[in-house]
């Protein structure tokens, strides 16, 4: 058996509620936000649905019909489903993943643009990081209100969490890169409007000096 990934867990989670058709599972997946951490698309779902078929962890319960709507299956979590959803989400909770971030890969050659460009990008996503924070807090706001309990949203906390520090992150930086206080070169580069080499170029220094 495979590991489960994040889609596969979210379908054994939502069925460990209760048996769902698809159309539901993603339904409910929209209504929490789950579609923001997770990929979320009908052809990977009900690819998830079928592998997690042939794995014997949910089985069909019924088909349903809703007016003129076409029939639909209902799924439910197998015993062996509900043993596998626990220790997955075990080992999600527990073991720190890598996590490839865009953001983190741009700031790793950061140092070729201009220093004032890079400020103002970094104070740029700072204010889109706040305005998406203070949206989507209405959001959850708006959900809370609806009946779903602050449990049901955690994950979303911590992605407030992460925006309003990565915001104040930025900023941070932002203000060190104005001020002279982070230098703007990297490893053994100088800033590369002088077109020097920093450790080769003291070197070329001092053998002309000598």
């Amino acid at each position: 058996m495979g590991q489960l990934g994040p889609l596969g867990v979210a379908v054994l989670g939502l069925l460990a509620a209760e048996p769902l058709h698809p159309y539901e599972v993603s339904f409910r997946m929209r209504q929490q936000h789950l579609d923001r951490h997770i990929k979320l698309n009908f052809g990977s779902l009900y690819h998830a649905f079928d592998q997690l078929q042939r794995q014997g962890l949910i089985e069909p319960l019924e088909v349903a019909r809703d007016g003129r709507r076409p029939e639909r299956t209902v799924y439910r979590l197998t015993p062996e489903g509900r043993d596998a959803f626990l220790e997955r989400v075990r080992h999600m909770v527990l073991e720190p993943q890598p996590v490839y971030s865009a953001f983190e890969a741009g700031l790793a050659f950061i140092h070729h643009l201009e220093r004032d460009e890079a400020a103002a990008l970094l104070r740029e996503r700072a204010d889109a990081l706040e305005r998406e924070r203070l949206a989507f807090e209405d959001i959850l706001n708006g959900l809370v209100h609806r009946g779903l309990s602050r449990l049901s949203l955690i994950e979303n906390e911590l992605g407030q969490d992460a925006r309003k520090h990565q915001a104040e992150w930025c900023r941070r930086i932002a203000a060190e890169i104005e001020s002279g206080e982070l230098e703007w070169f990297a490893g053994h580069y100088q800033d590369r409007r002088r077109g020097t080499a920093g450790v080769e170029a003291t070197d070329t220094e001092e053998l002309t000096n000598t």
